[in-house]
């Protein structure tokens, strides 16, 4: 999952978690790296990625 933090000091960084982690050791790891948060976002992640690995249970037919 990606994270963005704006820090108070105006920096920004993007982390890249896994899913599993806690959000109170995430909030610690970033504090650490940057100092006082400001804000979080979350980015959405790509809704065409489970298209890519979905398995196709009929064949394609192209027009003739």
């Amino acid at each position: 999952m990606r994270i963005s933090v704006n820090f108070k000091s105006g920096q920004r960084q993007t982390f890249i978690v896994p899913k599993t982690m806690l959000a109170t050791d995430f909030r610690n790891l970033a504090e650490n790296i940057g100092g006082k948060i400001e804000n979080i976002e979350f980015s959405l992640e790509d809704q065409h990625a489970s298209l890519r690995d979905a398995e196709l249970k009929e064949p394609l037919l192209l027009p003739e």
